[in-house]
C-alpha cells in the first residue's frame, strides 16, 4: 500500500487538542505514515514540538501566524528562534500574509514574514506560507529572498490559477487541502492542473477544512487520503502515482531521509 504524508495539520489545536494521539493512530492505520504538525504562535509551537517528540512519523513547524503578529512580542520571536533549532523542526511557519481576516496590519505581517524568511535561510529550512487574498503583496516581500535560495510551500492553496505565479516559477511547492474536493473549489482544481506534479503536496489543515465526504465534521490526518484521490483525478494520474509522488515531494522538501 502506498503511504501518504499530511504536510500540514494541527493535532494540538481545536477539536483535536483532546485526541491528537488518537487521530494520529487512526491516520497511521490508513497508511498516512508521516505528518507535519504546525504551530501558530510561540506557545502552540512549544506544545507542537513536545507533541511530535512523543510520536513516530511526526515532525514540527514553528512560527507565528500572520493573524497573530499584532500580539507577538520580542520574547515570542526569540522563543520561535530557539525552538526552530531543534532537529524535529523541519520547517518555519506558518507565516505569510492575510488580507481576508486579520487583526494584524499589512505592515506587521510583512515584517513578520521577513523575519521568518531570514530565519529559514539561516537554518536552511523551508517556509510554510499562509497566503490569503494577498498573493501579490507576499510575492513582493519574498522576491528579494529568491536569489538567496529560499524554499517555501503555499500551504492550503485556495486562490486562483493566476495566483500561482511567480511562486511556482520560483520552485515553491503548492499544498492542496480539502478545498479541492468542494463543489465551489473549481478555482483550486484549475490551479492544481497547472502545478507540476513534482511541486505538489497534500494536507488536511486538520482540524479544519474536512474534505468531502466529511465536510462539516472535525478534520483529521486520516482524511488526507480523500484529498490525494481527488488531486489524482484532477491531474489525470493514477492514485498510486499521486500518493508516491506527493510523499516523495514532502521528503525532498522537508529534507527527511
Amino acid at each position: 500500500m502506498e503511504t501518504l504524508f499530511d504536510t500540514h495539520c494541527h493535532l494540538t489545536l481545536g477539536e483535536l487538542a483532546a485526541d491528537g494521539s488518537g487521530a494520529w493512530q487512526r491516520a497511521r492505520a490508513l497508511g498516512v505514515t508521516e505528518a507535519l504538525v504546525v504551530g501558530i504562535d510561540a506557545a502552540t509551537s512549544a506544545v507542537v514540538l513536545d507533541f511530535v517528540r512523543g510520536h513516530d512519523g511526526l515532525y514540527a513547524s514553528v512560527g507565528i501566524h500572520p493573524n497573530d503578529t499584532a500580539e507577538a512580542t520580542a520574547a515570542d520571536f526569540a522563543a520561535i528562534r530557539k525552538l526552530a533549532a531543534d532537529p524535529r523542526v523541519v520547517a518555519i511557519g506558518e507565516t505569510g500574509m492575510d488580507s481576508y481576516r486579520s487583526a494584524s496590519t499589512p505592515g506587521q505581517q510583512e515584517q513578520s514574514l521577513i523575519w521568518h524568511a531570514e530565519l529559514a535561510l539561516e537554518l536552511d529550512k523551508p517556509l510554510v506560507l499562509h497566503i490569503r487574498e494577498a498573493h501579490a503583496h507576499a510575492a513582493r516581500v519574498l522576491e528579494p529572498f529568491i536569489p538567496r535560495g529560499l524554499r517555501a510551500v503555499l500551504h492550503c492553496f485556495g486562490g486562483n490559477p493566476e495566483d500561482l505565479q511567480p511562486f511556482v516559477s520560483w520552485g515553491f511547492f503548492v499544498s492542496f487541502s480539502g478545498i479541492i474536493t468542494y463543489p465551489k473549489g473549481e478555482n483550486v482544481r484549475a490551479a492544481a492542473r497547472l502545478v507540476p506534479l513534482e511541486q505538489c503536496m497534500v494536507e488536511t489543515d486538520a482540524p479544519w477544512l474536512a474534505p468531502v465526504p466529511y465536510r462539516g465534521k472535525p478534520n483529521e490526518p486520516a482524511h488526507v487520503v480523500h484529498i490525494a484521490r481527488e488531486l489524482a483525478r484532477v491531474k489525470g494520474v493514477a492514485e498510486a502515482q499521486l500518493f508516491r509522488a506527493t510523499t516523495d515531494n514532502a521528503h525532498r522538501f522537508f529534507r527527511i531521509a
